[in-house]
This record gives structure tokens, sequence and C-alpha cells, in this order.
């Protein structure tokens, strides 16, 4: 969203890069968070404001200790440090309606902290088998990363008399899910597509099953059943390289040329490709329309 070079930028740009590791790295050495930057992309809408990723998040997530910091309430405040980010940028004049954190797909320290600092989980899911079968390690995963919290908060709370500042915490609500990568013929999905969709939404159903009878500290879902898929978004092909590489969202593509490869050289989209982009903006739209409407 950056950019590739203006993030190569920041990366170099001083002994601790100006990503989210300038804020992290405290956390490690016991000093505290250290200073946040945001930054504009090229083509992302004024209203947003990026905090640029960084690789050494690994290192951040090697050093989470589940078991050290987590279930002996003693380092409770790591795991929650994107919510003490978002408070210290409201305490310098930004404030945010939403907060969106892009995770991989394990289950890790990283992950851990970004779902104990969430209020809502929302599961994008590709047409293949893999998608269906996390689902279902998510249904054995959240509950006992929430049990977790709540035995850490405990032990927090015996040694920090009357605090409350983490109770809030820890309590991610699954809000719905995203169907992507599939592929159409005449509006309808083609039927390979079609089964993994029934058979993702069953997976969901049995995920809404799973949180709402294990989860009993508060209401884990925002839609008990049938109706958490948020939005479908249709396979891009070769709009998501060139939205990479032009570092401009796909749904804005038919506003430039497309670039055929690094070398620089461009062409017009076909008729197709425009259409496509077309869909792809309409499906955004559609999804951004649900999260505001259902959140």
């Amino acid at each position: 969203m950056l950019g590739a070079e203006p993030f190569k930028a920041l990366v170099a740009s001083a002994s601790i890069p100006k990503t989210i590791r300038s804020f992290l790295q405290g956390y490690l050495q016991n000093t505290g968070p250290g200073p946040i930057d945001v930054y504009k992309g090229p083509s992302t809408n004024p209203n947003v404001h990026l905090v640029a990723g960084d690789f050494w998040l690994n290192v951040y997530s090697d050093a989470l200790s589940v078991g050290n910091d987590l279930l002996t309430g003693n380092g409770i405040a790591k795991f929650v440090a994107l919510r003490t980010l978002e408070r210290k940028l409201s305490e310098e004049g930004c404030d945010y309606d939403y907060v969106l954190i892009d995770l991989p797909p394990s289950f890790g320290g990283l992950v851990r902290s970004a779902l104990y600092s969430s209020d809502y989980l929302v599961i994008p899911c590709t047409s293949d088998t893999f998608s269906e079968y996390c689902i279902g390690l998510i249904a054995q995963m959240l509950p006992q990363f929430v049990a977790d919290w709540q035995n850490g908060l405990v032990r927090f709370k015996a040694n920090n008399y009357g605090s409350v500042e983490y109770d809030q915490f820890g309590r991610p609500v699954f809000a719905g899910w995203v169907f992507n990568g599939f592929d159409t013929r005449d509006g309808k999905l083609l039927r390979a597509d079609d089964a993994h969709f029934q058979n993702i939404t069953k997976a969901i159903d049995r995920l809404t099953q799973a949180l709402v009878s294990s989860i009993t500290v508060y209401d884990p879902v925002v839609h008990k059943a049938g109706s958490s898929l948020l939005g479908k978004i249709e396979d891009m092909n070769v709009l998501i390289q060139n939205s990479l590489w032009q570092n401009i969202p796909a749904a804005k593509l038919d506003k430039h040329q497309q670039v055929k490869d690094l070398t620089g050289g461009k062409s017009s989209w076909s008729d197709a490709q425009k259409r496509l982009i077309v869909s792809i903006r309409n499906q955004i739209d559609d999804i951004a329309k649900a999260v505001i409407s259902k959140l």
C-alpha cells in the first residue's frame, strides 16, 4: 500500500525502522511503548492512516510467552499492545472509526495478541479445502485462547487490586466471513467453487455453535446462525499483480493502464477485465456496507 521504494526507505531509515517495530521494540526491552509513525499511501483514501508492517514482528511473536507473560499475568500488557497503540494515537488527535489488522493464517503469539486486542474477528475464506479445515481449528483454538486470557486476567488483578484497564480486552467476537478466490460463469459460481462455498458455510455454522457453547464469559458471535456472510470477492487474476506493482487498489485499476511486467510496459484493459474491475469494486463496497451496518 505504501509502495516498494517508500517501504524500503522506512525500513532503512534508522537503527529502529519507522514501522510497527519502533512502537513494539520497547516491550521487549521493558522500556514501554515507543514512538508511532503513521503514513498515507499514494492511492489510499485520505481518511486512511497506515502503520507499516515489518518482518521483525516474527521476533516479537517469538518473545510472547503464554506461560510466563499471559498465564501468570505478569506480561499481559504485551498481548494488548495494539490497544495501547490506538490509545496513544487518540491522545495525539488521531481518532479512528475502524482499525483493521491483517494477520497470517496461524495461531502464534502475534495472532493471539491481535485477537486479544480486537473487538471483532472476520475470517476470509478462499475457495479450497484448507479454509474449511482451518475454520474447524479456529473452533478449537479460540475458546482456549479466551480461557487463557481469563486465567491471566485473574492472576493480574490479584496482584493489581482494583485495576480494570484490561477487563474488556480478550473478548473477540466472531463478526462474519468473506468468501473469495472463486470463479463465475454467467454470474453463477462454478460447480467446484459452489461446493466449497456450501462446505465452508456448514463449517462456519459449526464454528458459531462451538463458540456459543464453549465461551460463556461474553457473547462470542454477532449472528447466531445463517447470516454471518459479509460478502464475496471473486478471483482477481491478473488484477492482483497490477494492484501490487502499481500500489493501486484493484477496484480503481480501470482508471489506470495495466502494467504487463515490471519493465514498465503498459497497455489498455480488455472489456472483460474492465467488467471484472467494476465487479470487484461493487463487491468490496458491499462488504464495507455490511461491516458498517452489522458491527
